[in-house]
């Protein structure tokens, strides 16, 4: 068989194809927010007529409609190619698009005019290859040969999805998704596509300040370091959920040293315990026959894992055994066998699973996945009866940490989950603690990038970077290291969170010599197996992108 791509007739037949694609879609390629990265653009003008045979009028609609308080529908621009709404119906198990209307007058429109809900909701502003599904946080913001955007991975849940941060004049303009077939295939949730704007507020702390006067960072350092030495049990320490590696790692030099005996509690951490062997990696879930899922709503906690789990069921043929008290998305799969048991009997439910005629006949791998029920389950029974069932069936587990970097600070030793009633000091690293500031604190120092309420009486207020400025890498759930690369450059008085850290050890007495990331990592992969990733961190420069390359007009 010969194929010819460039014969006349070939050439005739791709143009007259775009010459019905444009009949009604406006030119308005200037003010379009995809403009300049548009398949239609970009094909039109390699392969499409240079002038339109159509003088007919065009169909007009009312623009923008706003789908939700994130996307905006142009309806001119759509060209119907059904992406957004099959990715709902197929990928995202979701029913919240449809189309209005018949034959030339068809529009997409969501069901019953209802905002979308869904949290997968903005994937379809990547699938809509024109720009008819534009993100209302982003429009009109800029330009894309505006902007420049670097690799790096998302800091919104345990999962890890690699992004895209694009970047223009110092601010970060918008997040896209970045294609990692082994963890997300290219999808992310809207908390990480859209939850980044606090990245530019103009609130944001740049100074520190001790009794609300702005200070030196020597002062201020000085002064926490009075506040929180020698406290033992009385001090209590909060930390961010999306603390790196390499903070993680100096962290524990200071609580193995001058903060010995401090009570520390991570910031929205799971109650999982450390996994005891290796753990079912998120490619795995495509071949396996039977998952059960357990103690978790994966759709909230781990998103991209729960369309995972969807893909595999509707692709592959898994079948799903949900165990969980509530109503769960993975129920709309008519196949899903969901035993609702009462909160904190989880691990009663699946020690009875043995014996399940789906795991006895699974015929293929089987895939158990536990959390922790939002702390209504007791986790050492829940993983033990996790890991016997595992162990049982000839299946393997996937723990379901929430945390950005649960699992890496687990590793590091600092994932602390201790009470912090009846501390004096307080040290107080990202959001205040989620049950609220002790009433017996004394002194505290708070450590953030925005001003909030509960850190007003703070003695101590330092200002800390954001995701998009920030160095390092994170552990996602199935023990992955992946690296950090900031767009934003940390401008004075601004100093990034592992200066900082050293900074406080000298204060403390402690001697931390490192004058860069490197060195953290490599001393942090020589002490921490888990971190062994860390010695050799992947170069920076990205790989150059194709140039695409088609014939003239016909």
């Amino acid at each position: 068989m010969v194929v010819k791509t460039l014969s006349p007739m070939a050439v005739q037949a791709r143009a007259d194809i775009l010459e019905f694609e444009l009949v009604n879609h406006p030119l308005d390629c200037p003010v379009c927010d995809k403009g300049g990265e548009c398949p239609l653009q970009d094909f039109t003008f390699r392969h499409g007529y240079p002038t339109s045979r159509i003088d007919g009028p065009r169909l007009h609609f009312k623009k923008p409609i706003p789908l939700s308080e994130n996307i905006a529908l142009d309806r001119e621009r759509c060209v119907l190619c059904y992406r957004c709404t099959r990715y709902y119906d197929e990928v995202a198990w979701e029913q919240e698009l449809t189309v209005g209307q018949r034959g030339v007058q068809s529009f997409i429109t969501s069901q019953f005019d209802q905002p979308l809900q869904s949290i997968f909701s903005g994937n379809i502003i990547d699938l809509c290859p024109v720009g008819a599904l534009t993100s209302r946080v982003w429009r009109f913001e800029s330009r894309p040969w505006d902007m420049t955007h670097t690799e790096s991975i998302c800091s919104k849940c345990a999962v890890g999805c690699n992004v895209n941060l694009w970047q223009r004049r110092g601010q970060l303009v918008r997040v896209t998704s970045r294609e990692n077939d082994d963890i997300d295939e290219g999808w992310i949730c809207d908390r990480g596509r859209f939850d980044y704007t606090d990245v530019n507020d103009p609130s944001r702390l740049r100074t520190p300040r001790i009794n609300g006067a702005k200070a030196t960072w020597a002062d201020a350092l000085a002064t926490v370091s009075t506040g929180i030495k020698g406290k033992g049990a009385k001090l209590g320490i909060s930390l961010p959920k999306d603390i790196t590696n390499e903070e993680a790692f100096l962290f524990k030099r200071l609580l193995d040293g001058p903060l010995r005996g401090a009570r520390v509690k991570m910031h929205g951490r799971t109650a999982l315990p450390a996994p005891i062997a290796a753990t079912l990696r998120i490619k795995d879930l495509d071949a396996a026959r039977v998952i059960v899922i357990v103690a978790s709503d994966t759709e909230s906690d781990v998103p991209i894992v729960n369309l995972r789990i969807k893909k595999a069921a509707s692709k592959r043929g898994a079948r799903l055994i949900v165990i969980h008290p509530d109503g769960v998305d993975l129920d709309r799969d008519p196949n899903t066998i969901h035993i609702r048991n009462a909160p904190g009997s989880a691990a009663a439910e699946v020690r009875k699973l043995a014996s399940h005629r789906l795991l006895k006949s699974a015929g293929g791998p089987i895939a158990i996945l536990y959390g922790d029920g939002l702390g209504s389950e007791e986790m050492a029974d829940l993983a033990k009866s996790c890991r016997d069932l595992a162990d049982a069936v000839g299946g393997n587990v996937m723990p379901l940490y929430r945390a950005t970097n649960e699992r890496g600070a687990i590793e590091a030793g600092v994932a602390g989950w201790d009470p912090l009633d009846g501390i004096e000091a307080l040290l107080s690293w990202g959001p205040p603690p989620t049950a609220g500031i002790p009433t017996s604190v004394k002194f505290m120092a708070a450590w953030d990038h925005l001003p909030r309420p509960e850190n007003e009486k703070a003695d101590v207020l330092l200002p800390a970077t954001t995701f998009a400025q920030r160095q390092g890498s994170y552990t996602n759930l199935e023990g992955t290291v992946q690296f950090l690369r900031p767009p934003i450059e940390v401008v004075p008085p601004l100093k990034e969170s592992w200066e900082v850290l050293v900074e406080l050890g000298a204060a403390l007495g402690l001697t931390l010599d490192y004058a860069g990331i490197f060195a953290i990592q490599r001393d942090a992969a020589a002490a921490i197996p888990a971190l062994a990733a860390l010695a050799q961190p992947p170069s920076p420069e990205p790989a150059p992108e194709p140039v695409l390359i088609g014939p003239a007009h016909p």
